[in-house]
């Protein structure tokens, strides 16, 4: 039995990915950036949410984040079929959603549309920036009010 090693968002192409489409997983989903990705998806979520009611698709949001000109959104090897293009673009946006589900981010319901909603890193993120600002808008009044009149 063969063990087939090529990105689970990889396995509807023959072949493994180009470089770039793993630079491109990496720099969504590596220590590095990963927060950076995920803070801006659940902004993003946060702001669809609060317009519509509901979440936005995958697609939706990734198309926000990383529209096809983006630096960052790599080109397909030629070739590859329509169907292989779609179900390969499902799986990687799918595994990248999922690491910023672990780290907190956001979060989303399997097989439910729209269910996208933002995790509890980005809650309690949200939460500590709320404060901080009634503490210095607290701060600032009490400045005003018994501060030194010269």
């Amino acid at each position: 039995m063969t063990v087939d090693t090529r990105p689970i968002w990889w396995r509807a192409i023959e072949g493994n990915p180009p470089t770039e489409w793993d630079l491109a997983f990496e720099g969504l989903t590596g220590d590095e950036l990963a927060d950076e990705w995920g803070l801006a998806a659940a902004v993003l979520i946060a702001r669809v949410r609060r317009k519509t009611g509901q979440g936005p698709t995958f697609a939706e949001l990734f198309e926000a984040l990383l529209p096809e000109t983006s630096y960052i959104h790599p080109r397909w090897p030629s070739g590859v079929t329509r169907s292989a293009r779609a179900q390969t673009m499902r799986l990687f946006r799918l595994h990248v959603a999922i690491e910023w589900k672990r780290r907190g981010w956001i979060n989303f319901d399997t097989n439910v549309s729209r269910s996208l909603r933002v995790g509890r890193a980005f809650r309690q993120q949200s939460r500590q920036r709320q404060a901080d600002r009634r503490d210095r808008a607290k701060k600032q009044s009490s400045g005003l009010r018994g501060g030194d009149p010269s």
